[in-house]
């Protein structure tokens, strides 16, 4: 784990390392990462792409692009300036301050949660610190983000 010293200039964050695990492929930057809670690979290393299903295990946001078994880090807590959204089939609005939960695509995110509703996420959550670009059926993006993991 890797603690920033404190200082006046930047935001605290907070980082962990993972292996990807995910036989899906690669985890991309800004994807959501969970640790695996199922099988031989419990290990509080192995890690896949987040869902809904694997929620209860969500660590962070890959800082960067980590191919099937290879290591990279996630930011768990704080200020993250590269987080994947979906359109999730439709078109949606994403604007700052609103709540992103694991979408139906592996890894990404979208808003559709009050923030009263934490609590199903198990109070690991992340909420968007900019608006995207419109959000369309024909487009994913990105938002710069808070995570809430630990």
């Amino acid at each position: 784990m890797d603690i920033q010293l404190l200082n006046r200039v930047d935001a605290d964050v907070v980082k962990t390392v993972f292996r990807n695990v995910d036989g899906s492929g690669s985890v991309t930057t800004g994807f959501g990462v969970c640790l695996v809670a199922a099988g031989a690979s419990i290990n509080g290393v192995a890690a896949v792409k987040s869902t809904a299903a694997t929620w209860r295990g969500f660590v962070g946001v890959s800082e960067s692009d980590v191919a099937i078994n290879a290591y990279g880090t996630a930011i768990i807590h704080g200020y993250a300036g590269s987080v994947q959204l979906s359109n999730v089939g439709s078109s949606l609005t994403v604007t700052r301050g609103d709540t992103l939960i694991p979408s139906a695509v592996a890894g990404t995110f979208f808003s559709s949660l009050t923030s009263e509703a934490i609590s199903t996420l198990l109070y690991k959550f992340s909420y968007s610190a900019t608006t995207p670009v419109a959000l369309s059926a024909l487009a994913d993006s990105y938002v710069a983000a808070v995570i809430r993991a630990i």
